[in-house]
């Protein structure tokens, strides 16, 4: 049985700035991207798309489900996140949909702000630019009120 004191001091480990590196992928990047916005308040999750397409109804509704098939068959939901990563920084554009009834700018700047701590983080990354795009606005399902007959 071998204790702490058992081994050779020339097999102890280097610091650790020398030890090597850490390279992380564009994908790595994108996703913690997408995970971030959708961790900001007025960023319409996946889910959230969906039904409000299904509850938009008449040709607006066919209209949506015909979007929603073909974003299900080609795989992109929002939000949606690119990246360039060179070293340890980053250049990201995110898509969100908002939700109504946000702000459009506060939800923006949030966004910008919320991946960019989340990859300083998670992966070390410095984010050069942060560049927000609302593709869509959706009704929050929590906020609409359905008509009554009185």
């Amino acid at each position: 049985m071998t204790t702490l004191t058992d081994t050779p001091h020339s097999e102890q480990l280097a610091e650790p700035g020398q030890r090597g590196s850490l390279q992380v992928s564009e994908r790595v990047v994108v996703a913690i991207a997408r995970a971030a916005a959708m961790e900001v308040t007025g960023v319409a999750t996946p889910t959230q798309n969906k039904s409000a397409s299904k509850a938009a109804g008449g040709v607006s509704g066919i209209t949506s489900q015909i979007g929603d098939q073909l974003t299900s068959a080609v795989g992109r939901t929002l939000p949606r996140a690119s990246a360039q990563v060179a070293g340890d920084r980053a250049r990201l554009s995110v898509e969100i949909a908002l939700l109504w009834p946000h702000s459009a700018a506060t939800v923006a700047a949030a966004v910008r702000e919320h991946v960019a701590a989340r990859l300083r983080e998670y992966a070390a990354t410095t984010t050069d630019t942060v560049a927000v795009t609302i593709s869509t606005v959706v009704r929050d399902q929590r906020t609409t009120t359905t008509r009554r007959v009185q």
